[in-house]
């Protein structure tokens, strides 16, 4: 995911496609844009008023990411 997408509703995000799983699950509200961060390895939410949170993923393989 290179694009930003924007949220239509209030979700909780805690895997991103099928690849990319955050350490911890995160909120995106309604119109908050999102967008992973290649370089970085992080999930990036445009919270408005000029506020970016940053968001990062497991790092190791973990035996419950594929269930």
């Amino acid at each position: 995911m290179v694009e930003r997408v924007t949220a239509d509703r209030l979700i909780l995000v805690n895997v991103v496609g099928r690849w990319f799983y955050l350490r911890k699950p995160t909120f995106i509200g309604t119109g908050q844009s999102y967008w992973i961060d290649h370089e970085t390895s992080e999930l990036c939410v445009d919270r408005g008023a000029a506020r970016v949170t940053r968001h990062a993923r497991v790092t190791r393989h973990a035996g419950w990411m594929y269930r």
